[in-house]
């Protein structure tokens, strides 16, 4: 025989709910994504030298001064 024990004496432990984790193809194609970010940033010294000064100089504005875009309010 056994016995059953209704009430307060028989409450189950709540579980701990399971933390969402990335499928394998979206963890892949985030390396990836971070791979390919990570060979531009090498790429972009190399070829600096490359861009015309005006780019240096747009780049310097807008870097001080975000409140002189156009989409800012």
């Amino acid at each position: 025989m056994t016995a059953i024990t209704v009430g307060t004496a028989t409450r189950t432990l709540q579980a701990a709910p399971a933390k969402a984790q990335k499928g394998f193809f979206a963890r892949l194609w985030n390396a990836f994504v971070k791979s390919r970010m990570q060979q531009a940033e090498r790429e972009i010294p190399l070829h600096r030298h490359l861009l015309p000064a005006q780019f240096e100089s747009a780049a310097a504005r807008v870097a001080h001064h975000d409140d002189s875009l156009p989409f800012v309010r």
